[in-house]
């Protein structure tokens, strides 16, 4: 049995798949201070947490 280790964090391209925003919205969001993300050198990462944190903050109900 192979067990799958979740990912500590994500790229640009695997949010962008998760959760259907485009890249260019995310950087919005993170140009707005409305989405937390990680630099490491040239590469910009998300932690999953965050990301199901902003979407759940981003729900809106019916009219």
């Amino acid at each position: 049995m192979v067990e799958v280790t979740p990912k500590i964090l994500l790229n640009i391209k695997q949010v962008t798949e998760a959760t259907g925003i485009s890249r260019a919205s995310i950087y919005r969001q993170m140009k707005g201070g409305r989405l937390p993300f990680v630099k490491l050198g040239s590469r910009t990462l998300f932690r999953p947490a965050d990301i199901k944190q902003f979407v759940d903050q981003n729900v809106r109900a019916a009219d």
